[in-house]
């Protein structure tokens, strides 16, 4: 079956990579472009692994991942996440830990990186 992403970007330039190179690879990918949907929509939906940008549109990315870690099913509060973003100086390593972030990726995106973060978290 299927590994399942859901991808929190409101970039359509990375929204319609990720879903090509997911795709092609088997997966299937799911992307939202607005923070308020992404709690919402893993609660309606089950996926092996959110790709998480940092900074969207009706939502901030490191609460929403505290958010995430605050859910009451323990699938889903466990469900990796690898956060994205072009504005990674404002963090350290530690606030990502703080709120429960797998790993994460400056933009612009290294695909392959990005590939093989996933793979790490679906095999």
């Amino acid at each position: 079956m299927a590994k399942r992403i859901l991808l929190a970007d409101d970039s359509p330039v990375i929204q319609t990579l990720s879903k090509k190179i997911f795709s092609g690879q088997g997966y299937h990918i799911k992307g939202i472009k607005s923070g308020t949907k992404v709690i919402e929509e893993i609660e309606k939906n089950d996926y092996d692994v959110i790709i998480l940008d940092i900074i969207l549109p009706g939502a901030d990315g490191m609460q929403l991942a505290k958010q995430i870690r605050e859910l009451s099913d323990s699938k889903k509060a466990n469900m990796p996440i690898i956060a994205i973003s072009g504005n990674y100086k404002n963090y350290a390593k530690s606030d990502f830990d703080d709120v429960g972030i797998n790993e994460y990726l400056i933009k612009p995106l290294d695909y392959d990186a990005l590939v093989n973060a996933v793979k790490k978290y679906t095999s």
